[in-house]
């Protein structure tokens, strides 16, 4: 299954979205929720433009695919402050929370390691998220 790259930009309204291999497929939304949903639209629409006309469709295309968000450091936390605080984001991820308030406003950018870090412990959170049932 191929993976489709969706950038993720924070606008003065809300967020933007282009996807590299894509050229020419572009979103915006007014929250992350409405551009992942216009991002799907754009994705299915682009496919049957390009079917109808002949076009060739890009490898990322082709066949089955996921998509995934890219965000910088700054429109991530900015969207995470929505639904977890910092302090939320040090504890599951064994941060200092001064440290995560920085790359959140811009003070400090995290390296390479500091990121991975923060991408998984988010996603043991979610596979935790995941296993709750009521």
């Amino acid at each position: 299954m191929e993976t489709v790259n969706v950038v993720v930009e924070k606008t003065n309204t809300g967020y933007s979205a282009y996807i590299p291999d894509v050229p020419g497929v572009v979103s915006v939304g007014e929250t992350f929720n409405e551009l992942r949903t216009n991002v799907q639209e754009a994705l299915v629409l682009y496919l049957e433009t390009s079917l109808e006309f002949g076009d060739k469709i890009p490898a990322v295309l082709s066949g089955d695919y996921n998509v995934a968000f890219k965000f910088d450091i700054q429109t991530f936390m900015e969207w995470l402050s929505k639904i977890m605080s910092q302090k939320g984001l040090s504890d599951i991820a064994g941060m200092n929370e001064s440290l995560i308030s920085q790359y959140a406003n811009g003070v400090k950018n995290p390296g390479p390691k500091q990121l991975k870090r923060m991408e998984k412990a988010l996603h043991r959170f979610a596979d935790d998220l995941h296993a709750i049932s009521f």
